[in-house]
């Protein structure tokens, strides 16, 4: 048994084979494929250090249907990435030992320059080891035990996941200074981001993915949206920064000088300019928040 554990939702097209490339002695991480495709299970070869289960329903509902009724306490940290993340198995152990080195609680490796996202801030910029935020997203979790066993059973009435990316960063078991994006590891996106989500969704007659995050806000007590802020970070040569305005010149420099590498040159010129403004207007609110009956 690892001390890491790598938990998938998978379907037909997944590319969780990646993070099996090399061998089981080699790899830093235990990986379980929790399939929502009867035929992606069926066809499922059984290898060193892999398990297979087969629940239906989305990626969250589905990730605590596999993992509410195991022992979680032998590994350390656990990595809940999205099915269509390109990244080598070399790099999913680059990633647990960053989580180790830096003492992060939650954290998620940057994107390539080739991927689809959401946010462009969690794209890969150059000169940055990793840069401190107050976000992570629900695409690519990698997350300490503590911080698991008190997001696990919010999992349970949510298939979207909308509102988790920025209610965990703020909790007493992540907070400032131990959440990160890690820009020395960087994953393939190779979808467009939500396509499956809201067909799935469409199809289960539940919640709306925003009807999910209102939920989710009204359990914490949050009105106001929080959008990606970062603020302090570590750069390739080992030095600290910090300063909202200086880590805005600092990564919207490093993303101009690749300009030309993006998927799309629009979208990434769009993205930083949008960053830019944020780090100079946004609100930061890294105050520790938790559920508005607990205790009661």
């Amino acid at each position: 048994m690892k001390k890491s554990l790598v938990v998938v939702r998978a379907g037909s097209k997944s590319l969780h084979h990646r993070w099996c490339e090399i061998p089981y002695e080699d790899r830093d991480y235990d990986l379980i494929v929790s399939f929502f495709s009867d035929e992606a299970y069926n066809s499922f070869v059984a290898e060193d250090g892999v398990e297979a289960v087969l629940l239906k329903g989305g990626k969250w509902d589905g990730l605590y249907q596999t993992l509410i009724d195991r022992n979680l306490e032998g590994y350390d940290y656990f990595w809940l990435p999205d099915d269509d993340l390109d990244i080598s198995a070399q790099d999913v152990n680059a990633m647990f030992a960053s989580m180790r080195h830096y003492g992060l609680r939650i954290a998620q490796p940057s994107l390539s320059s080739e991927s689809y996202f959401s946010h462009f801030v969690f794209s890969q910029c150059p000169g940055f080891v990793l840069r401190y935020t107050n976000y992570i997203e629900i695409m690519a979790p990698c997350m300490h035990r503590d911080v698991l066993q008190k997001a696990l059973p919010l999992f349970q009435s949510t298939m979207s996941g909308y509102g988790l990316d920025y209610i965990w960063c703020r909790w007493a078991e992540a907070g400032a200074f131990r959440t990160a994006i890690l820009d020395e590891i960087a994953m393939h996106h190779t979808r467009p981001v939500g396509k499956n989500l809201k067909a799935a969704m469409a199809a289960s007659g539940n919640l709306s993915s925003e009807e999910e995050e209102a939920v989710l806000k009204e359990m914490f007590d949050l009105s106001r949206r929080t959008v990606p802020i970062v603020f302090a970070g570590i750069l390739q040569g080992g030095q600290p920064i910090s300063g909202r305005l200086k880590l805005g010149w600092w990564m919207c420099r490093g993303w101009m000088s690749v300009l030309n590498a993006f998927r799309s040159k629009a979208e990434a010129r769009s993205g930083i300019l949008k960053i830019a403004r944020r780090q100079l207007i946004k609100p930061l609110d890294m105050s520790t928040i938790s559920p508005k009956h607990e205790g009661k």
